[in-house]
């Protein structure tokens, strides 16, 4: 006991203050959208604060359940004491990976490595995207898979595209000059744009581009590593904290100037606000202040009265689904905003909970079905929804939250940028 005492006593300030914020309410259990439809997952509140106590007391608990958490931060937007409960299932992945390798993993373990590693599957991807895509198609490379390495068969697999590019120019319009021929650091910005557009989805991040040229700003794209968060809720801490110093390292000389940074990805956006911050690397002191999402940073021109709102009609009616991983960033729904102001566009809030996709948990063997159902009264909603002829589409910034809604409901799911690039005329030209 006097060894117990000593090691609670020993923690971390911020830590410990993390830890005793939790006043037992539940409201995070409650939430859960695993707990919800698997009842062998205990919870964030016991799996977090409650076995925290326990851990931080040498007790060895078994972790396997720990997997099951999606990394999806409903707890932490639930949480009324703001305790970090992700925070803590993280780290105790962590403890328990680095204090052991299990013998009977090693095929989840090669298949967790891989999905990890979305970059550098991207970069073999996009080589000969069309050949890839007509290879991932096929049910025999799928269920060779799934036997393999316990990747699912049924699991709707992103298809690859030409990787995106973009032309970094100095000063490309006259008016981004101030009157010594610099660039006006007011109308510049930095572009993270993710793995999925980068692998996935180059075309949306070229409407991105187009977006941001429309509104008068030079946009510049580093060539960026993942953000990390595949990594991290994949078991590769150490690898995450190296994307993001690499990532800071580029983004630094930005940050200084005070230029913004935006991403378009919701789960980049809030690895860039909320975990960079905490990486010991130049740049982390500045990077959750000065990172914007897309629809965040246009919401705020358009507060400003700098949006250019020069729209065309769209008359469309559309359902938007709001990502986990932007709630999670307490912006509230800028894109629903934004898309608003054009004229003909009606957007109905679904407001039905996670997807269940969870970035690469619904991909995994043992866990389709329970991503299936967590994302089922989403789906449900979507599917009545288009039935009844109240919208003819879903729009959301996430791209695994696109494929997982199109292929839980079979509705065209897109991202938000189309509709403005339509508006403004640029869509032809993305």
């Amino acid at each position: 006991m006097e060894d117990q005492g000593k090691r609670v006593k020993g923690l971390d300030p911020a830590r410990a203050e993390n830890l005793d914020a939790c006043i037992k309410c539940g409201a995070c259990t409650a939430q859960c959208p695993v707990t919800a439809v698997y009842p062998l997952f205990p919870g964030p509140k016991s799996m977090g604060p409650d076995a925290e106590r326990l851990r931080l007391a040498g007790v060895a608990l078994t972790p396997d359940c720990l997997s099951y958490c999606t990394n999806c931060k409903t707890c932490e937007v639930t949480c009324p004491s703001g305790v970090r409960v992700t925070e803590m299932l993280l780290r105790a992945r962590e403890q328990e990976k680095e204090a052991k390798t299990r013998l009977t993993g090693r095929r989840r373990n090669v298949r967790d490595y891989i999905l990890g590693r979305a970059e550098h599957l991207g970069r073999l991807g996009t080589v000969w995207p069309a050949l890839t895509n007509a290879v991932l198609r096929r049910k025999t490379t799928r269920r060779l898979l799934e036997k393999s390495i316990g990747l699912s068969a049924r699991a709707p697999l992103p298809l690859y595209s030409q990787k995106f590019r973009h032309r970094d120019k100095s000063s490309p319009l006259r008016e981004l000059l101030r009157g010594d021929g610099i660039p006006d650091p007011a109308a510049r910005i930095v572009y993270f744009p993710g793995c999925f557009i980068t692998y996935n989805d180059a075309a949306t991040g070229q409407a991105v581009v187009k977006v941001l040229e429309h509104n008068g700003f030079e946009v510049i794209v580093p060539e960026f590593h993942c953000c990390g968060v595949p990594l991290t809720t994949n078991g590769h801490f150490r690898e995450a904290v190296a994307n993001a110093v690499h990532n800071l390292a580029l983004l630094q000389p930005y940050l200084e100037e005070g230029i913004p940074v935006i991403a378009s990805c919701t789960s980049c956006g809030l690895a860039l606000k909320d975990d960079y911050p905490r990486v010991a690397a130049p740049g982390a002191e500045r990077v959750g202040a000065q990172t914007y999402d897309f629809f965040e940073f246009l919401w705020e021109l358009h507060n400003r009265g700098d949006l250019r709102e020069d729209f065309q009609a769209v008359p469309v009616s559309l359902a938007y689904h709001a990502p986990c991983h932007l709630k999670a960033q307490g912006i509230g729904t800028p894109a629903v905003r934004i898309l608003r102001l054009i004229p003909g566009v009606k957007v109905l809030e679904l407001d039905a909970g996670c997807c269940g996709l969870s970035g690469s948990f619904g991909f995994k063997e043992e866990k389709y079905n329970l991503a299936q159902q967590i994302g089922s009264s989403l789906f449900s909603r979507v599917q009545t929804g288009m039935e009844e002829k109240k919208f003819q589409g879903v729009v959301t910034e996430c791209g695994g939250c696109q494929i997982q809604i199109a292929h839980g409901s079979g509705a065209e799911t897109v991202n938000p940028v189309w509709l403005l690039a339509e508006a403004y005329g640029l869509k032809g030209k993305s």
